[in-house]
């Protein structure tokens, strides 16, 4: 539909057409009643003609003009007069990215801008819900002073479906145009390919086809015909880009494969992933070098799991974010408060003490998201249950200024509920008796129980000082849930698994039944969801893998993020399905580091960072968050643990002592740390004090859980005494949580050590069976290839279990994992030795 110049839409007067396109014709117009030029698009015939078809454009143009991003097109009017229904954009002076492309190749720093940009608008888009759908380099204008902007975002859906005229021609001259649609399939993605709905994954994908070109001069999916090209999307890998003879760094070249994932699920998750990922990518200093030479992402037929480079690079920029925006921890440095909230005190039947737990711990985690509060984590303050130890003791233990305690009583009456819950502020910043800064009772029906955590929060944040802008005032008065026996089932999740601390299979299958009733009660439950991923996760590692429980695992965390994308449990449940389940770092660094942004003091992030740092041979990094985590919850018995252990790998043997006892004191029967302590002794040459060391034990400690823990973990059979020995031979697969796989080597090396060489072989076959049957589910398994090979070295056979040994040391390279790495090449050296190559086994531990 042409318009004349001179023509009057409104308040704006056409000057002069800029071009034309399948989405209707742009014009240079006078804008009378603010006096500024702006860009007129007149809208099909087909778009006009139709009120259904005009209405929801106008209500995805209101959507986009709501946006207000500086990398998006402002949309800044919208009319219809005399059957012309036409958008007022800005107008932009510069061309399209096309036309960047089309004159030479753009210079690496000048791609990295321009992807930023395109990414920071994409995030700002998505996170209102609004997709593009059609982000290609014609969609995209680059300014006169090199600003980004993405055309038609939002709008191009609606025109496309009235809209048959597609060209793939230019549509006038490059240096005024204000948006134009070409229509070319050579950024589609794969669900768009297939005619699947998509969502802001298949902008992502549309993102690294774009940077691909960027980065490398060339399209990733170039074909002669359309319907040859979205084949190639379908299944194809685009060329290398370091073939391209740009020097791309490894780094960008994982971002943009992880862009182009056909799986939706394995992408970027959102476009803020993307900036976050480039930013580090495009790090001075960062992504380049010899060991950023290392291919960084799974991909195609060349899948190598990230590089210790990279995921460096990760949490470097992140620890220079935190820097940033936290204080220093410790005391009340900075007006920092230092605060603990105790179990609140049930008051009612005893069956209700997870009750009163569950309302401690939401309190809790509201308090953890202020800005000028240091709140210890719910690790070190659980054990001060019903404790008789004074105000002043719990606070010098853990070094607080403040305690919140409190006393609660449920009172379930005919069919209606009601809470009471008194908590109180303890001040011990004074050296004589601990005073009450603030106290107040509160009486609510069930139904309001969120609004009350929400007041205690906020009047403790007043006792404090605490100053609350509206974002805060808005996450203190948010609800986990809307059903309250949604949120019942959690509370009773989080007792079975005293939230996750306690990680041994039967406690953690309590907890998922619950967790998956809170679920289903409220599918929208973005918190449970969290848990619930981090417990299948966590099962996952210390039971029979199963690939069903992983993908649990993985889609319930993908859920919590989909359903809020900000809460850092949601951060916290990816990170630990990527690093637990998929030993991919590179992904886990990413969460943990998205997660810490939102809460840098978060005990459990920092265990995961610690833990992606350790793996990739970042010890002193590594033991510097644990330090920082055990800060934060200096009463967990895990964190004792890790950091005892990984004190002992630094060879740090008196403070890696001094910890285990610290975190004996705190839980006296942790099988985890009793085993640090033994190998403690056994790294300084001393196989007597680590015998002393488990017959020291305390009573309370099951015996056969003692022996069935050394032999499992580890391989400590020969650290047992005979006694201990011939208990361990007594014991059935149920003391192996049923996984005969660790029963039968368990039992293999136990009978060989004792000479019975016959009954070692026969655990060992069994061991063999079952190690054959798990990787039929899960055939990459590392650790069940390396017992399978020793399996089948007690056998005597020998190349069988060279191949195995091999093959599982080569799943997890010291390169890739420097935690876990090491353990398989200990497991091959022993399979060496087994079968009467000790120059081999020896070779491999030299290194």
């Amino acid at each position: 539909m042409t318009v004349a110049a001179g023509t009057r839409l409104g308040p704006y007067e056409i000057l002069s057409p800029l071009g034309a396109g399948g989405m209707g014709e742009v014009y240079r117009a006078r804008d009378r009643k603010l006096d500024r030029d702006v860009a007129v698009k007149v809208l099909p015939y087909s778009v006009a003609a139709d009120p259904d078809t005009l209405a929801r454009f106008e209500r995805e143009a209101k959507a986009v003009a709501a946006l207000s991003h500086p990398n998006i097109l402002a949309i800044h009017d919208f009319g219809n007069q005399d059957g012309i229904a036409y958008a007022v954009m800005e107008l932009l002076e510069g061309e399209t990215l096309r036309g960047k492309l089309d004159t030479g190749p753009i210079p690496q720093r000048q791609a990295l801008d321009y992807a930023l940009q395109i990414a920071k608008g994409l995030s700002a888009a998505h996170e209102k819900g609004v997709v593009h759908r059609d982000l290609k380099p014609e969609n995209l204008f680059v300014t006169a002073d090199g600003h980004v902007k993405i055309l038609d975002f939002g709008l191009v859906k609606r025109i496309e479906a009235t809209s048959t005229e597609e060209t793939s021609a230019p549509i006038g001259p490059a240096h005024t145009v204000s948006g134009t649609v070409m229509g070319t399939a050579g950024y589609m993605s794969p669900e768009q390919a297939r005619g699947l709905p998509v969502d802001q994954r298949s902008d992502i994908f549309s993102f690294g086809a774009i940077l691909y070109e960027l980065l490398s001069g060339r399209k990733a999916f170039k074909k002669e015909t359309a319907s040859d090209t979205m084949a190639a999307i379908l299944r194809d890998e685009p060329p290398e880009l370091s073939e391209s003879g740009g020097g791309i760094p490894p780094a960008l070249d994982s971002v943009v494969r992880h862009c182009l994932e056909k799986n939706q699920g394995d992408r970027f998750q959102s476009a803020k992933d993307i900036v976050f990922a480039l930013s580090v990518a495009s790090s001075p200093g960062l992504g380049s070098g010899p060991q950023a030479a290392v291919p960084v992402r799974p991909f195609g037929k060349k899948r190598i799991l990230a590089a210790t480079a990279i995921v460096a690079a990760v949490l470097i920029i992140a620890a220079a974010l935190l820097l940033r925006r936290t204080p220093d921890g410790g005391s009340d440095a900075g007006g920092v408060k230092r605060l603990a909230v105790l179990p609140f005190e049930n008051l009612g039947a005893p069956e209700d003490d997870y009750f009163a737990d569950g309302i401690a711990d939401e309190v809790r985690g509201k308090l953890t998201s202020l800005p000028g509060l240091q709140v210890i984590a719910r690790g070190s303050s659980t054990p001060y249950k019903k404790t008789t130890k004074t105000p002043r003791q719990i606070a010098e233990e853990l070094n607080v200024s403040y305690l919140l305690t409190g006393t609660l009583r449920w009172e379930k009456v005919g069919g209606g509920s009601r809470v009471h819950v008194t908590p109180e502020l303890v001040d011990l910043t004074r050296p004589d008796a601990p005073t009450s800064k603030w106290q107040q009772p509160f009486d609510a029906a069930l139904t309001d129980v969120f609004r009350v955590q929400s007041d205690i929060a906020t009047r403790v944040a007043g006792a404090l000082g605490v100053a609350l802008g509206a974002g805060e005032e808005n996450r203190l008065s948010e609800k986990p849930t809307q059903n309250l026996d949604a949120y019942d089932a959690f509370l009773r999740a989080e007792e079975a698994s005293k939230g996750l601390a306690a990680a041994d299979p039967p406690s953690l299958r309590r907890a998922i039944a619950h967790y998956d009733q809170a679920v289903a009660l409220d599918p929208r439950f973005a918190q449970a969801w969290a848990q619930l991923s981090r417990a299948h996760s966590f099962h996952y590692v210390n039971s029979v893998p199963t690939p069903a429980e992983r993908e649990q695992a993985r889609a319930a965390a993908e859920r919590a993020l989909a359903l809020a994308p900000g809460l850092p449990a949601a951060h916290l449940a990816l990170g630990d399905y990527y690093e637990a389940t998929r030993g991919d770092l590179l992904r886990a660094a990413e969460q943990y580091a998205m997660g810490r942004q939102k809460a840098p003091r978060d005990a459990d992030l920092l265990v995961g960072t610690a833990l992606v740092q350790q793996r990739s041979g970042q010890w002193e990094e590594g033991l510097a968050s644990l330090r920082q985590a055990q800060a934060i919850d200096p009463r967990s018995a895990l964190t004792a643990r890790r950091l005892s252990r990984s004190l002992l790998l630094l060879r740090h043997y008196a403070e890696s002592r001094e910890t285990a006892d610290r975190g004996l004191a705190l839980a006296p029967q942790s099988l985890g740390i009793l085993e640090t302590k033994v190998i403690l002794s056994l790294a300084q040459g001393d196989l007597a004090g680590a015998r002393s060391v488990l017959r020291a034990a305390p009573r309370e400690l099951d015996p056969k859980a003692l022996v069935a823990y050394l032999a499992t973990y580890n391989n400590l059979t020969w650290v047992l005494d005979e006694e201990q020995q011939t208990l361990l031979l007594r014991l059935p697969p149920a003391a192996f949580g049923d996984d005969r796989l660790a029963w039968g080597i368990s039992l293999a090396q136990t009978a060989s050590l004792r000479g019975d060489a016959e009954k070692a072989r026969d655990y060992a076959d069994a061991a063999r069976a079952a190690a054959e049957a798990q990787l039929r589910d899960t055939p990459d398994d590392a650790n069940r290839h390396v017992l399978l090979g020793l399996a089948l070295a007690f056998l005597g056979r020998k190349a069988e279990a060279v191949r195995e040994g091999e093959r599982g040391a080569s799943l997890v390279p010291l390169a890739r994992d420097a935690y876990d790495g090491p353990y398989y090449q200990h497991q091959l050296a022993r399979i060496y030795i087994r079968v009467g190559e000790p120059e081999k086994a020896l070779d491999h531990l030299e290194p």
